[in-house]
């Protein structure tokens, strides 16, 4: 235990030492079952210390009653880091994995892997949340459905890998819980551009291409309401409400997504 605390304050600006912060970091440490969590994420961890500090999120902090006096950092740094690995290790893979695509579709790909929605699943997959050390509120609020507190544990668990073995580790840690399960048909599932599936669909599927109308405005300026309209051919085949022209845009394509059946049914579908 003393040489991981030795370590950990070579990385971290910890605050001083005492014999109460040790019995606390200690408990803390106590509290994630090593074992268990390196079956669960299928990585050999070589300190302890980046991996305590990937699962500690900041309300597990505030509920001390000696913060002045406690060893352990909130894993926000940590998410920092793990956000710009993550960022580097996707955008290698999709380059090289898919030569044909655009620039625009390594773009959107890329988007769909690193946002919050797909990370939380990624973290859910692991159970990162059986580990990590928090208040009881936000351990509820993840119960709940908010999954930023596991996408955040997820970016710093990726820059604890990263520090405690390096980007080839990091690298296979992503390959094994992301990569070897990557499809397009996987990918598009987390793909939340409706209007560019729609297009595409639209561009592969007939000679036209969608058109947007906003046919309402509600409300004052400052608190707007638009409800627009998306037409194939010259036929409604969705309508979507939101705050911006472009969030009703994003709703009626989505509409218009479920609703597919009918432009065969209007006889727009071409047969290629």
């Amino acid at each position: 235990m003393f040489n991981t605390l030795k370590k950990l304050r070579i990385f971290f600006p910890f605050r001083k030492k005492d014999n109460k912060s040790e019995d606390s970091f200690s408990k803390a440490v106590k509290k994630i079952d090593f074992e268990k969590f390196q079956e669960s994420i299928h990585y050999k961890i070589i300190d302890k210390a980046f991996f305590t500090n990937a699962l500690t999120h900041r309300s597990f902090l505030k509920i001390r009653k000696d913060p002045q006096k406690f060893d352990l950092i909130s894993n926000e740094r940590l998410e920092f880091l793990g956000d710009a690995v993550l960022d580097l290790i996707v955008a290698e893979f999709l380059y090289r994995n898919f030569p044909l695509n655009e620039e625009g579709d390594l773009t959107k790909f890329r988007s769909i892997l690193v946002n919050k929605r797909f990370l939380a699943e990624r973290a859910k997959n692991i159970r990162i949340q059986d580990y990590l050390l928090a208040s009881n509120t936000a351990l509820k609020s993840i119960d709940q459905g908010y999954d930023a507190i596991l996408a955040d544990a997820y970016e710093a668990l990726i820059g604890a890998i990263f520090l405690d073995s390096g980007y080839e580790n990091a690298k296979k840690f992503l390959n094994h819980e992301i990569f070897s399960k990557l499809d397009i048909k996987w990918l598009n599932q987390f793909d939340e551009n409706y209007k560019s599936r729609f297009l595409e669909y639209a561009q592969a599927h007939t000679d036209y291409i969608p058109e947007y109308k906003v046919i309402k405005e509600e409300g004052p300026e400052h608190h707007k309401l638009f409800t627009v309209e998306v037409h194939l051919a010259g036929h409604c085949l969705g309508i979507g409400k939101g705050k911006s022209k472009k969030q009703a845009e994003q709703e009626s394509a989505k509409n218009a997504l479920q609703n597919l059946d009918a432009i065969e049914k209007l006889g727009i579908k071409t047969k290629r």
